[in-house]
């Protein structure tokens, strides 16, 4: 069997993990999202389960087993089932799936998928579709996306749908500077009245190329200003933003709402915590699912869209 990597779902006995890494060859990061509940609402084989947030997870037996150092680390000897996403896509090839397929058809078939719900079975009437591009793929299925929102084959999101997003992430910068970075990452949309999004995994020829997914020694929190110096893994797990910093490495991001933030050249703000990995200092952001307190904007995007700095002071000294 190929390695297990991010965007995998692992099963164990009656509960589901989403897998969180890379690295899986003792133990499996993960984290617990299903799990079997009587007032579930997904139902799967006619038993019911339930979608776990951060604090259910936490709270399930099972953390007390598997949990350490922010997430679950299940051994492979533990695991009973693993959903590959490329591997089960024909599975889960509903007519919305097919759609979506049908449109990046220039994409070989075996460097697409399918995540979340809908990849164990356990999708509801509203589950959106989580689309999986493998590897470079992405970056062309990312300007196919771009396109097909200009040219109205696909669409954008409108006002409901964005607001619907930052208040489920409970963003912590204004309404405003979300959308301004949103509306330019050209990864989420409509085709037709199915809402994707498109999700990059990086191929197996690439998995080990260096960037830390390990926990460091925790130094407190920080605000940063620093260059972005590349950004080929910036809409990956964790995002990766290397720096032009007198002390910080990089930015690891852990959370999809600051995915594709800032680009190569740009300036950014950025606020979360710093740790020491092996003697390297890094700016973790998104600690948490829901990211509260920490966050990464651009300052060249403010400027282009005719924002003023200053407005954001109370964002910026908190």
């Amino acid at each position: 069997m190929r390695p297990i990597r991010l965007r995998d779902f692992v099963r164990i006995g009656d509960c589901y993990f989403s897998v969180l890494g890379y690295r899986n060859t003792e133990r499996v990061k993960c984290f617990l999202r299903y799990s079997p509940n009587e007032k579930g609402d997904r139902v799967k084989e006619k038993r019911r389960f339930k979608k776990l947030s951060h604090e259910e997870a936490l709270a399930h037996p099972l953390a007390k087993k598997y949990f350490e150092q922010g997430i679950f680390r299940v051994p492979l000897n533990d695991v009973e089932e693993v959903f590959k996403p490329e591997e089960r896509l024909k599975d889960v090839m509903d007519l919305n799936v097919k759609k979506i397929v049908e449109f990046f058809s220039s994409i070989p078939l075996g460097e697409m998928g399918v995540t979340g719900s809908r990849l164990i079975g356990l999708e509801s009437d509203e589950s959106d579709v989580d689309f999986i591009v493998y590897g470079n793929w992405w970056f062309l299925a990312r300007e196919k996306l771009k396109k097909g929102i200009e040219n109205g084959a696909l669409l954008d999101l409108d006002d409901s749908a964005w607001e619907f997003i930052y208040r489920k992430r409970r963003v912590p910068i204004p309404y405003e500077l979300f959308i301004a970075h949103e509306k330019r990452k050209f990864h989420r949309a409509y085709l037709g009245e199915t809402y994707f999004d498109l999700l990059y995994v990086r191929g197996y020829e690439e998995i080990d190329h260096g960037v830390p997914e390990e926990m460091g020694v925790k130094l407190g929190k920080r605000t940063i200003e620093a260059k972005i110096k590349d950004d080929r893994y910036v809409f990956d797990y964790p995002a990766y933003y290397p720096v032009e910093h007198k002390e910080i490495e990089a930015i690891l991001c852990f959370t999809h709402t600051f995915a594709g933030q800032a680009f190569k050249g740009e300036k950014i703000i950025a606020k979360g915590d710093l740790e020491d990995l092996n003697g390297k200092k890094f700016l973790i952001v998104g600690t948490k699912r829901e990211v509260e307190d920490e966050f990464i904007i651009s300052k060249d995007l403010i400027e282009k869209e005719g924002f003023r700095l200053s407005d954001y002071r109370e964002l910026l000294e908190k």
